[in-house]
């Protein structure tokens, strides 16, 4: 009997393009892919592989995205953080009351910019098409707001399903479904390896972007605080949930900021060696897991 090999990606934003540097790896060696579950960025590259199981046309894509309107109308060149050493005082009274202004909109907005403008996005990424047209079975991973609960989409419009698992809170609006309230998949499944088995992969290869370290926070103000809290959340969230799969990968991402799509070379490349390097792992486990079953279904 054939042993499914199932992947994981994470969320993390632009750091999430290191999956495509995996999926390189993967495809190259001949290492065959039975199912993919994504969480936000993992659900967006995920979804663009399961359509067409070709990494470089996808890059190539994803180039044509960054040079796009569709990717300056995301605004995300104001988002990245400016690590200047010796800030000019004009330039801090701008950071400043960049930051009020988002205190100042908490009450009334739910989302920074229009749910319409990621679903521009996507659109320019992702094919026309519901999950069963897709040619490796793909699962998105959402979060409900409502119930806490963590929702994995396998049917219907994929392009729906990606901006849903896609939408980072606070930052794009969590959208209402039946009763639900759905935004990023990051928030309760950075990993979705328990997704990947739910989607019936007998061996899970779990890759996480999230951030490898962090910087010591200097004349950290409310905002910043409230930010690394909840990063650090994340960060144990995430190495829980990668723990369960049977084979763990964490590309040298670094501590680059979500946001950071122009680093997209850098962050492939780190996709490129960590699975160059785990490799033999993956090999081991696969021979491992097929001489189990053959065992299992011997009795």
């Amino acid at each position: 009997m054939k042993t499914k090999i199932g992947l994981a990606l994470g969320g993390g934003g632009a750091r999430g393009l290191a999956h495509l540097g995996v999926l390189k790896v993967l495809e190259e060696d001949g290492i065959p892919i039975d199912s993919i579950t994504g969480t936000s960025m993992g659900a967006v590259v995920g979804a663009m592989y399961a359509q067409n199981p070709d990494s470089e046309s996808i890059i190539k894509r994803f180039e044509n995205f960054l040079a796009s309107q569709d990717y300056d109308l995301l605004g995300l060149k104001y988002v990245i953080p400016q690590d200047e050493q010796n800030p000019s005082f004009l330039s801090h009274l701008v950071q400043i009351v960049a930051k009020r202004i988002v205190v100042n909109f908490a009450p009334t907005r739910t989302g920074i910019i229009k749910t319409e403008r990621l679903s521009d996005a996507i659109s320019f990424l992702i094919d026309d098409g519901d999950f069963h047209d897709t040619k490796i079975p793909f699962g998105a991973v959402t979060t409900d707001l409502n119930s806490g609960e963590t929702v994995l989409f396998r049917k219907g419009n994929i392009k729906k399903a990606v901006t849903l698992s896609s939408s980072i809170p606070g930052y794009i609006s969590p959208e209402p479904v039946n009763g639900n309230l759905f935004t990023d998949g990051g928030v309760s499944a950075p990993v979705p390896v328990y997704e990947a088995r739910e989607m019936g992969a007998d061996l899970v290869i779990g890759i996480c972007v999230g951030v490898n370290q962090i910087k010591a926070l200097e004349n950290p103000n409310i905002i910043d605080i409230i930010s690394r809290t909840d990063a650090i959340k994340g960060i144990y969230l995430s190495k829980l949930q990668l723990s369960n799969a049977d084979v763990s990968l964490h590309p040298d991402v670094k501590d680059a900021h979500w946001s950071e799509f122009l680093r997209y070379k850098e962050f492939v490349n780190a996709g490129i060696v960590e699975a160059q390097k785990k490799l033999p792992e993956i090999h081991n486990a696969i021979r491992k897991k097929k001489n189990l079953i053959r065992k299992i279904f011997r009795f």
